[in-house]
């Protein structure tokens, strides 16, 4: 176990050496210490009591070591001179942790297997603690890049690879910069499609995959062998919650990028990384741990199936007409706890007796939920009311087996332990639980039968720590003393025997605890064993649980914010969304939201030219139009009072930029690259959300850049697009592109200043405003004054005279006004057309006399 820190068990304590304790010392902050061990030189040493491991292991973890974990195999012998056997019987890494304590409950802790060759990959994931599997292949051209948006997607704790898949992903930036953790190489056998076919065969007991939906062959048979092998190979134990694995395939859902994933916030806030200001911290109205993973679950992979779709809604649309019902079952809901993972807990051999209690009540409420949901028309709600199983016996075993602690508490042996098997279940372990707690009861009973059999009404039973238990006479009546006593001790005023009876119940009373132990472990490895049976079914009932649950979270969320149901439409029909609000800022921001319309079809008003002040709402109107489209695609009620939408493949965002300096790409290098990306992978079932498309560079080249994306977008892809920009140039094009439609954010100027009114309407803006914006920012008044003289004279593109100090108020004009006047052809203009010129060189000439 060269890759790990290994915890090497003697006695009470997990001891390092070596190396392992030299990293260890100085990761965990631990005493470094030696020992000797027939070497030159001290080995290197340190070490942690053995009961506080997790906290040890975690922190390792954390920072992407591995654990190997030896425990001693047997007991020391008492004359110490026969060496205890040790061997590792558990590795945990990031990816392997059981101890769901350790994890964050609202998250699964997926481990992806990742294999490469020369034209196609493909990629498989899997959580030990909940038994979750899954595949996907890629043989596409852009494999790659659909390999890492699939991995931010699940977002792994940990990554093993094949070779070329070490080689090419280590290289990236996402995982360079720490998005993505570094994969690990693992031996190359463990990908062959021959073993692995084998692996996973013997691991789901089947002979050919096709039930799930993979051909034999498949590519993505490779990754999810070697993540099987890797499991078992960590686990050293069977993976009993991993029964089925699920293919996932591309059509069913919307493709979401990580830029997309990212400056939409969907699951965590762009600037600080938190869940508070997410999408997710609007919707989140789950009361289980399964119903949360379920719904990130959802948002990051909303569907792309009418069908689909519609049944979600049906059911949110039940839950959400229903508020006896609704509110009904989540209360019920709140007292069954994480079923999937304590189903884990039972697969991976960490089951305490008080999570055995946790399944049972929590299985216990399911009769009540499933009575609640009857006679529903809804096929989802149907279909959830039949995966919830009977589990009867399953609740018996518990019942009649463990000891319920309700707060009075069976305290028993010299340290007060507390014990879990009930009392009744086994005969034997009650004579041995009897005999240890009742031992002084049973020796008294002893001392009672002997003095009517002997009628010696002083002879008593004692004890002491060098003859044990023995019986007391007195020498005036020794003579009484039955010929089946043996004689112990001689004192002076009384002899001290003992008898066959009290030698064996001596015997049974200083054994009972550790044979009492010894079989309540053994009945609880039993009752385990009982429990493992019933895991496909648990697993079944856990995601049933789940799925219900969020369901009611979008049916509260929808009532307590006024949200629609969607009407889900085919991807070739019209966009139209009526007073839409951005679910997020409505949330979270004291002022009252201003909603707005959206209105885009395949033809006519295909791209909207969005122009506006700064702070205006360009960016909050985009986003809330592509979310409230990824809302209706989870199946989720939106914020809006109407809400047409059409099926979408993909969302696509491209919405600020910076540096990549170590990978030498400048602001607009990564802006380029990043619409590349969206040019290359968008269709006409798309819809993209552009944000200031060539301002990281000269603006002629970025003008001519964003107008020619344009012309490309409405005559090649024929995308939905939202396009909003600085560039009012671009304005000009509506009417002149087939498709594009121009919209402002309106406001109102008063007094030298600016009021936001945040409505979208049609028209386009003349003016940016960014003065105005940055005197809102607090910029200095001389500052601002200057600004506004540079920019008088730039719009009348007299940049010599722009340059002079700010007290040159005089300086000459190019005369602007003279050179249109040359340009002008008097026989060809028309009068409407000269009206307007006219205006125009007024305007101009009144800014020269200023």
């Amino acid at each position: 176990y060269k890759d790990c820190i290994v915890f090497y068990r003697l006695g009470d304590f997990y001891e390092m050496f070596f190396d392992d304790a030299i990293k260890a010392s100085g990761l965990l902050e631990l005493t470094l210490t030696g020992r000797d061990c027939g070497l030159d030189e001290r080995a290197p040493m340190c070490g942690i009591p053995f009961h506080a491991c997790d906290e040890y292991i975690s922190k390792l973890v954390s920072m992407g070591e591995k654990v190997a974990i030896c425990e001693q195999l047997t007991k020391p012998t008492k004359d110490g001179k026969t060496l205890v056997e040790r061997d590792v019987i558990k590795v945990v890494t990031a990816g392997t942790v059981t101890n769901t304590e350790l994890l964050d409950d609202k998250e699964n802790n997926f481990l992806a297997s990742i294999y490469l060759t020369n034209n196609a990959g493909a990629l498989a994931w899997a959580d030990l603690t909940t038994g979750e599997f899954y595949a996907k292949s890629f043989t596409c051209e852009d494999y790659l890049n659909l390999i890492f948006n699939e991995l931010v997607r699940i977002n792994p704790v940990e990554i093993i690879g094949n070779q070329k898949a070490v080689e090419i992903l280590n290289n990236s930036p996402l995982i360079t910069q720490r998005i993505l953790p570094k994969v690990q190489s693992i031996a190359e056998s463990e990908f062959n499609i021959t073993s692995a076919t084998k692996t996973i065969s013997k691991q789901l007991g089947v002979v050919t995959f096709s039930q799930y939906g993979i051909d034999d062959g498949n590519i993505c048979i490779c990754p999810s062998g070697a993540l099987i092998s890797y499991f078992i190979d960590t686990q050293k134990t069977l993976l009993s919650n991993i029964t089925s694995i699920i293919l996932v395939d591309d059509k069913k859902f919307m493709m979401l990028d990580f830029n997309s994933l990212r400056n939409l916030e969907l699951i965590k806030t762009l600037r600080d990384n938190k869940r508070y200001g997410s999408l997710i911290w609007v919707l989140d109205k789950t009361v289980t741990n399964m119903g949360a993973r379920k719904l990130q679950s959802w948002i990051l992979s909303p569907l792309n199936e009418i069908n689909d779709i519609n049944y979600r809604l049906s059911a949110v649309e039940t839950f959400f007409n229903d508020n006896m019902l609704r509110d009904s079952l989540r209360d019920t809901l709140k007292q069954v706890k994480d079923v999937k993972r304590l189903s884990g807990k039972i697969s991976n051999g960490n089951l305490f007796p008080k999570d055995c209690l946790a399944l049972a009540k929590s299985l216990e409420v399911l009769p009540s939920v499933k009575f609640q949901l009857s006679g529903s028309s809804s096929k989802c709600i149907q279909d959830i009311s039949y995966d919830l199983k009977d589990f009867t016996s399953f609740i018996e075993i518990i019942k009649s087996a463990i000891y319920d602690d309700n707060g009075e508490q069976l305290k028993t042996g010299k340290n007060s332990n507390i014990k879990y098997i009930k009392e009744g279940y086994n005969a034997e372990l009650d004579r041995l639980r009897n005999l240890f707690v009742n031992g002084k009861g049973a020796i008294l009973e002893i001392e009672r039968k002997e003095r009517e059999r002997t009628g010696i009404k002083t002879l008593k039973v004692s004890y002491n720590r060098v003859f044990g238990y023995y019986i007391e006479v007195t020498n005036s009546l020794k003579e009484k003393v039955p010929y089946d006593y043996i004689r112990r001790q001689t004192l002076a005023n009384c002899e001290r025997y003992i008898t066959e009876e009290l030698k064996d119940l001596e015997s049974q009373i200083f054994s009972a605890e550790e044979r009492f132990y010894q079989l309540e472990l053994a009945l609880y490895a039993e009752v385990k064993n009982k429990l493992l049976t019933f895991i496909p079914e648990l697993q079944v009932t856990a995601d049933a649980i789940a799925i219900l649950d969020v369901l009611l979270s979008f049916a509260t969320v929808a009532k307590d914010n006024d949200y629609v149901k969607p009407c889900i439409l085919d991807n070739d029909k019209p966009l139209s969304i009526k007073d839409g609000r951005h679910p997020v800022i409505e949330k979270a921001s004291k002022q009252r939201f201003i909603p707005n319309d959206c209105e885009m079809d395949s033809y006519d008003n295909l791209i909207n030219v969005i122009t506006g002040p700064n702070m205006a709402g360009k960016s909050t109107y985009m986003r809330q139009v592509a979310l409230i489209i990824i809302m209706a695609h989870i199946g989720c009620y939106v914020p809006a009072s109407k809400a047409y939408i059409p099926l979408t493949d993909r969302v696509f965002t491209r919405i600020g930029a910076s540096d990549n300096l170590i990978f030498n790409q400048s602001t607009f290098m990564v802006e380029m690259g990043e619409m590349a990306t969206i040019l290359n992978g968008a269709t006409s079932s798309s819809f993209l959300i552009l944000d200031e498309i060539g301002r990281g560079t000269s603006t002629f080249d970025g003008l001519s850049i964003a107008w020619s994306i344009i012309e490309y977008l409405s005559q090649k892809i024929k995308a939905k697009t939202l396009f909003a920009t600085h560039y009012h140039e671009l304005t000009e094009l509506e009417g002149v592109i087939s498709g594009v439609k121009n919209y402002k954010i309106t406001i109102k100027e008063f007094n030298g200043n600016i009021i936001f009114l945040r409505k979208i309407v049609r028209g386009g803006a003349n003016k940016s405003f960014g003065i105005e914006v940055a005197q809102l920012a607090g910029i200095d008044k001389v500052v601002i004054d200057r600004a506004r003289q540079i920019l008088k004279k730039l719009e009348k593109n007299d940049l010599v005279s722009s340059r002079q100090p700010l007290n040159d108020e005089k300086s000459a004009y190019s005369n602007e006004i003279e050179e249109i006047l040359k340009n002008i052809d008097v026989n060809d203009i028309s009068p409407i057309k000269a009206f307007n010129l006219i205006c125009e060189l007024t305007e101009k000439a009144r800014g020269n006399d200023e």
